[in-house]
């Protein structure tokens, strides 16, 4: 792993206590990433591969796990308490007064966070809110409230943006504007780490991959200019020093075909559901 990392996660790993007659079952298994400055990692798998537990891990929430975080060269156990100051974080779906409006919702975040309330109003124009910063948060649909939620991440300025399923229940707009936002901090300097269990989104959106799977780390890529040139990737796996073909599936020519002359549906069954031709899941 390279020494210059923004954040090292070294062999992370979290086992959630059983209760009763259901038997303990580890979550996460010697995890290591290297993040960057300046990318956007992706960690994609699908349910239950442990992809939430590591965000919640990086967030602070989960409080007992082995192995050590290094943040700006700083390293940290489950015992440490790290600056969170340089951390914003989108974790499942954000709670607000629904009863204020949004301005004052952040409004009440910032004097928490110490926060300055003079950025309130330039997070809300980064979300493409600021012009409905008077209404009630009641009024906002959910993926409103999700651009919301992202706002509030942005409020302290923070360098590392840890984003849950970011697009999860929003529709095919939402979608399609939140990833805006997104990759356009990304181009802005935030260094981001998403999780997704959607291919297409990590194509169009991140430069670097992990794919987890029932806790283990089983592949990581570059997605560079080399990787979008091509229709097909090779994977590396370094536990089990095989070769995985065709994991990551770029064929942007031929899924643009396949949408104009299928429906979602036939689309759904001949990829798992996770949106690219040829994708067939679980690994």
């Amino acid at each position: 792993m390279n020494s210059q990392a923004f954040i090292r996660i070294v062999g992370v790993s979290h086992t959630y206590l059983g209760k009763g007659k259901t038997p303990p079952r580890q979550a996460l298994r010697e995890i290591d990433l290297d993040i960057h400055r300046g990318e956007m990692l992706s960690l994609l798998g699908p349910n239950g591969s442990g992809k939430s537990t590591l965000m919640r891990i990086l967030a602070g929430l989960i409080k007992s796990w082995d192995g050590s975080i290094n943040i700006k060269d700083k390293s940290y156990n489950s015992e440490s308490r790290w600056q969170l100051k340089n951390f914003g974080f989108l974790i499942e779906a954000p709670s607000f007064y629904e009863y204020l409006s949004a301005y004052n919702n952040l409004k009440i975040f910032s004097r928490l966070t110490n926060s300055r309330a003079d950025s309130i109003d330039n997070v809300l124009r980064t979300v493409n809110l600021f012009d409905r910063k008077e209404d009630k948060v009641k009024t906002y649909s959910y993926g409103m409230k999700q651009r919301l939620g992202l706002a509030q991440s942005l409020l302290h300025d923070p360098d590392i943006l840890i984003l849950d399923e970011p697009n999860n229940g929003l529709d095919p707009a939402g979608v399609r504007e939140m990833s805006r936002i997104i990759n356009k901090l990304q181009r802005n300097g935030k260094t981001i780490c998403v999780s997704t269990h959607i291919l297409s989104e990590v194509d169009t959106l991140c430069t670097h991959a992990a794919i987890l799977k029932k806790g283990k780390q089983i592949a990581s890529v570059e997605l560079d200019d080399e990787y979008h040139n091509y229709n097909t990737y090779l994977l590396h796996v370094e536990e089990e020093k095989t070769i995985i073909e065709d994991l990551i599936v770029a064929a942007h020519n031929s899924a643009k075909s396949q949408l104009k002359t299928k429906t979602a549906e036939e689309i759904s069954k001949a990829t798992g559901g996770l949106g690219i031709p040829g994708f067939k899941w679980p690994l």
